[in-house]
This record gives C-alpha cells, sequence and structure tokens, in this order.
C-alpha cells in the first residue's frame, strides 16, 4: 500500500495569519497572549524569555534618556534607578497587555489549542503509515486509511470555518449570514465525523478518528458559546 500523503491536509502558520488576520504563534496571537502558555511548562518558560528580552530592550531604550538628562554624578545615579524602573514597569505593562488581549480573544486561543492537537494528530498518522511501510513482515496492520484522511479533511475543514467565523465575528462584533453558513458546514462536517467513527471503532486509526471527533466536537462547542 502506498504513503498517504497528507501535504494538502496541512494548516502552516502563514495559513493561520490568513485565516485569523493576526500573527499567530505558540506565544501570541497578534499583540495577545495565547491562553495554554500558561498550561504548559515548555511554553511558560519561552513566555517568560520572550519577556526577558522585552525587558532588555526597554533597559536599551530607558537608560540612555536618563543617563543623558542627569547632569552630575548624582543626578545620573537617580537616573539609571529610574530607567530600570521605567523598564521594568513597561515590561510589566506589556506583559499585562498581553493577558489582556488574550483573555478578549478566548475563543480564538481555544480554536489555536484545538489547530495544535490537529496537527499532533497529522504527525501521528504518519507516524503510524511510516511504521507499516517498514513493516516487512506486515504483522502491524493498520486498516481503512482513507477514511483516517477523510477524518483529517472534515477536521480541518471544521477548523478553517471556526477560523474564518470567530475572524468574522471580531471583525462586525455580530451575528451575520456568513457565520450561519460556516458554523452550518461546522455541524455538517461533524455529523460526517459521527458516520466515520461509527464504521470504524477499533484500532489505531479508530482511535485517531475518535480523536478527530473531539477536534470537531469542541469546535462546535466553542463558536456555539461565542454566539450567546
Amino acid at each position: 500500500m502506498s504513503e498517504i500523503n497528507l501535504d494538502n491536509l496541512r494548516i502552516t502558520n502563514h495559513d493561520l495569519d490568513e485565516l485569523t488576520g493576526l500573527d499567530i504563534s505558540e506565544l501570541s496571537m497578534g499583540w495577545g497572549t495565547r491562553l495554554s502558555v500558561f498550561r504548559q511548562p515548555g511554553l511558560r518558560w519561552a513566555w517568560l524569555i520572550n519577556q526577558g528580552l522585552v525587558l532588555a530592550v526597554a533597559l536599551v531604550l530607558w537608560l540612555p534618556v536618563c543617563l543623558v538628562l542627569g547632569r552630575n554624578l548624582a543626578a545620573q545615579a537617580v537616573g539609571v534607578f529610574v530607567g530600570v524602573g521605567g523598564a521594568i514597569a513597561t515590561t510589566v505593562a506589556h506583559g499585562i497587555y498581553g493577558i489582556h488581549k488574550g483573555t478578549q480573544l478566548k475563543v480564538l486561543s481555544h480554536l489555536l489549542d484545538e489547530v495544535d492537537r490537529f496537527k499532533e494528530m497529522m504527525k501521528a498518522v504518519e507516524i503510524l503509515d511510516e511504521l507499516r511501510q517498514a513493516d516487512r513482515s506486515k504483522r502491524l496492520s493498520l486498516d481503512n486509511p482513507d477514511e483516517v484522511k477523510e477524518a483529517l479533511h472534515l477536521t480541518r475543514e471544521s477548523l478553517v470555518c471556526g477560523l474564518m467565523s470567530d475572524k468574522i465575528m471580531r471583525k462586525h462584533q455580530r451575528f451575520i449570514a456568513r457565520r450561519h453558513e460556516l458554523f452550518t458546514s461546522i455541524e455538517t462536517n461533524l455529523y460526517s465525523l459521527q458516520a466515520l467513527q461509527a464504521s470504524d471503532l477499533a484500532g489505531d486509526y479508530g482511535q485517531l478518528l475518535n480523536e478527530a471527533l473531539q477536534v470537531g466536537t469542541r469546535v462546535h462547542q466553542e463558536l456555539r458559546q461565542s454566539s450567546r
């Protein structure tokens, strides 16, 4: 059996930027901080390092100005104190602002978490397929790869619709016809995923189908809650 090609199902960082209208990274979404940062130790350390870089830049901006304003040694000592204090205050303000913006983008943050889970599912499928290809004895049996690919396709479509819907809501701040169309598409994909899961409940691929269904369900729930 040939290798499963998932290239056309990937959601790249460029795709996320286009779908959300924001610069998306592991730590941020535009000026907002992703809420998942504070739930994962690795991302927390990355966020703290990023705050350290902000502090370094703030020191570079504050200290020269404060030192120039000091006319004598005593005034320069005060200037250093003021410069360091100003840099720390700027860094704290930057962090608080990012968290505040992140809470305003709570739905988007949760959708991005589901995108991350989707990427993990894609990686799991690729690993399983590589193991199947390498198993010359054919003792490793993975059933229904086409159904899994279809499940990934439906999950991707649900995520894309969810991200587009959130972008529309942020842009217009009101429920509009286009959002209803996207929401209907998500529900249709969800029903299709449920049908696929019912046809294959066992094995590694069955587990992946279940994970795809869970992602689709969470996207559906997030958008339903945001419409209330």
